[in-house]
């Protein structure tokens, strides 16, 4: 795929298959894996992780949209996928036709399910228990069994799943909250003779420090990537970054004292240095706000990213160093004992690695390595 564009990603797969084993050695027998692979597998190409993924062990896999389920559907992906949020009126259809487990938490929607299906609908319930965002409100579930779900004859409730607030502190009050209105809900659909066979709760942090939290599956996402959800988050030092960012200087330049380089000249030469050009900019998801505040590796040795990155290049200020053109630069990843990392990027950005990872464009080949 590199040979296709001189910027690309590199996603090792064995580090993927290390990392579910790492979670799962977190999780009791018993316990089923959800992998998590919305928005092209958190920017990691959906489909190829999947499958990594699943023959890894995990049990089902989620997205978020119709569309991502089509994907793996399309490429032959055949085990459960569950939709995390509900789908639209006019693509019920086309989930229950290609056997895709929707969530439901509106009465419109399950009544809108509930008309179109044929036979039993196996759906997932998402409750609200204080992130108060999706699902529905803790405090109205009975009205809601009682109400549309005693009303629906075609929705089966297998599944019963919440999601916390504090996603990267663990040890948060909130969490215990939670978990203990969570409880209150699963027995409150209990007594309308409701026992979903999965229950789930825990993200990736939850997965990997809150045992009190897998009940029946957990469904990690960010750390299958190799990522740490958040830097109070135990148990981490296991996982593998699986993404690495690569480019090929595409020009090199020698500039004197007093040379601007790029838009707006936002970098100024202070002595004679070499300048190389990498092929990429913020329509690859290389963020404007890197200008003047990066580093890239080229030959083993970390450079600062100069002058204002535009859609389609930024420049690399690389001293008195010899630089060919083709030569290889790693935006996030390691060259010889050198290592960029999603999270350093993240800090320049004030964001967090998830955001840096997902915002990496599709024009931006996905070559597997393995």
């Amino acid at each position: 795929m590199s040979q296709l564009r001189d910027a690309w990603i590199e996603i090792d797969h064995d580090a993927l298959a290390a990392n579910v084993a790492t979670l799962r050695a977190r999780i009791a027998p018993g316990v089923g894996l959800c992998g998590v692979v919305k928005a092209n597998a958190y920017g990691h190409g959906a489909v190829a992780c999947a499958r990594t993924i699943l023959e890894a062990g995990a049990t089902m896999l989620a997205v978020i949209t119709v569309d991502e389920a089509m994907e793996l559907r399309v490429a032959g992906i055949t085990p459960p996928i569950l939709l995390l949020h509900e789908p639209a009126p006019q693509r019920i259809s086309e989930i229950l036709e290609h056997g895709i487990t929707p969530t439901v938490f509106t009465r419109p929607t399950l009544a809108a399910l509930d008309a179109v299906a044929s036979r039993p609908v196996r759906a997932h319930l998402k409750i609200d228990t204080g992130l108060n965002r999706l699902g529905v409100p803790f405090r109205e579930l009975e009205a809601f069994i009682e109400g549309p779900l005693a009303s629906a004859r075609n929705i089966s409730i297998i599944g019963a799943f919440t999601h916390f607030a504090f996603a990267d502190e663990l040890a948060n009050p909130v969490i215990d909250q939670q978990l203990a209105r969570f409880g209150d809900a699963l027995e409150t659909l209990k007594r309308a003779g409701i026992e979903p066979e999965l229950r789930h709760a825990a993200n990736s942090a939850a997965t990997l420090s809150r045992p009190d939290a897998h009940f029946d599956m957990v469904r990690p996402g960010v750390a299958l990537y190799g990522l740490s959800p958040g830097p109070k988050v135990p148990n981490t030092d296991a996982l593998r970054p699986v993404l690495s960012l690569k480019a090929r200087v595409a020009q090199v330049k020698r500039v004197q004292p007093g040379d601007g380089v790029s838009y707006a000249h936002r970098w100024v030469a202070q002595r004679e240095t070499t300048v190389a050009t990498l092929p990429l900019g913020y329509a690859d998801g290389w963020a404007r706000a890197l200008t003047n505040n990066a580093r890239v590796l080229i030959d083993g040795v970390a450079h600062d990213a100069i002058g204002t990155v535009t859609m389609d290049s930024f420049a690399v200020d690389c001293g008195d160093m010899d630089v060919t053109v083709g030569e290889e630069a790693v935006l996030i990843g390691t060259q010889g004992d050198a290592t960029l990392t999603a999270d350093e990027l993240a800090e320049r950005l004030g964001t967090i690695n998830y955001e840096v990872v997902t915002r990496l464009a599709a024009r931006l080949p996905r070559e597997r390595r393995s």
